[in-house]
């Protein structure tokens, strides 16, 4: 369902070069745009909690000057 919400909402950005009516343009766009949103959330209900808590963690605005941890062995 994440790949499918990728592709509605990379091709959402090849609509303009295809479509050349204003109204058209609108429709496709929103439309890719409704279908992206649908799948991702959807990709994330059966992904789980933990994905979910993940992604919570990464768009949290406290989290973004943190540094990352490095969970492999590199060899320090």
């Amino acid at each position: 369902m994440l790949v499918v919400s990728a592709i509605a909402l990379l091709s959402a950005f090849t609509i303009p070069f295809f479509v050349h009516t204003g109204g058209g343009i609108a429709r496709w766009i929103a439309g890719l745009l409704i279908v992206s949103e649908i799948a991702f959330w959807t990709g994330g209900i059966i992904l789980g909690k933990e994905v979910a808590r993940k992604y919570r963690r990464y768009l949290n605005p406290k989290n973004w000057s943190r540094k990352q941890h490095k969970s492999s062995n590199d060899g320090e």
